[in-house]
């Protein structure tokens, strides 16, 4: 519970990975998370706020590179809650292994590091050194439903038992 206080502290509200994946319209087949012994993948996550799609646009262009930070950032916490529903607590996890960030890039643009970096400070920041990932960040130009960023994370974790994967077409009728 140790990072959960800490992501209090820094005013930040895991979102419920249960309801966004209930509320998701698009029926695209994928689950949220495999683990594979100790080693957790997590499908891909766009910045959220209070639920709904934070910072769209595409960077160069719509967005600065800080408002890109600031969009990483709520993309990682995103990543965290998909954590949080897998192993029930944060603290459970050991290292973050890679993060790969996508940029919704305007033609010219080139700082797609500093932009991941919002995701990748706010995971150091939580997890101290086992918080820092291997990482690659690609600029590209378009990403699902106008996010200007998009992350997808690797991590190990402690113990053995992970809650099922939730299936995002699953809930679609």
């Amino acid at each position: 519970m140790i990072i959960e206080k800490t992501l209090e502290r820094l005013g930040l509200v895991l979102p419920d990975l249960e309801q966004l994946y209930r509320t998701n319209p698009s029926g695209a087949k994928f689950v949220s998370h495999v683990a594979v012994q100790n080693v957790l993948y997590l499908s891909g996550t766009v910045p959220l706020k209070d639920g709904k799609p934070f910072r769209q646009g595409f960077l160069g262009k719509d967005l600065t590179v800080s408002d890109g930070q600031e969009a990483a950032r709520y993309a990682a916490l995103v990543s965290l809650g998909a954590m949080k529903y897998a192993l029930g607590d944060l603290d459970r996890v050991q290292q973050i292994v890679h993060m790969l960030g996508f940029v919704n890039s305007a033609p010219g643009f080139n700082d797609q590091p500093r932009v991941i970096n919002g995701a990748a400070d706010l995971l150091v920041e939580l997890f101290g050194e086992r918080g820092k990932p291997t990482r690659a960040a690609i600029g590209c130009q378009g990403l699902g439903g106008g996010a200007s960023v998009e992350i997808i994370v690797t991590l190990l974790f402690s113990g053995s038992d992970v809650r099922p994967p939730l299936a995002r077409d699953h809930f679609v009728k």
